[in-house]
């Protein structure tokens, strides 16, 4: 059986991001623009998936990224520029 992980910082992280983006950018939870094939939107939401996905796997494996050396590794805080 898997390993259980406390998923209560994730939904704390969850809130606070859509509080941040309610208050800096309302009209992206409308506008959607990255949707729209070949825009600069659609290439940094791909990019912050990615990130997100690896961040889960982070927290589920409890390991680092696959395939990540040492010194790939990012140490850096996404909030709130993410």
């Amino acid at each position: 059986m898997a390993g259980y992980n406390d998923i209560s910082a994730v939904e704390e992280r969850f809130k606070e991001l859509g509080e941040w983006l309610e208050e800096k950018s309302p009209e992206c939870f409308s506008e959607q623009k990255q949707v729209d094939e070949d825009t600069q939107e659609r290439v940094y939401w791909h990019y912050g998936y990615m990130v997100a996905l690896r961040d889960i796997l982070r927290f589920l494996t409890e390991a680092e990224s696959p395939n990540q050396t040492p010194h790939e590794r990012d140490t850096s805080s996404s909030f709130p520029a993410a």
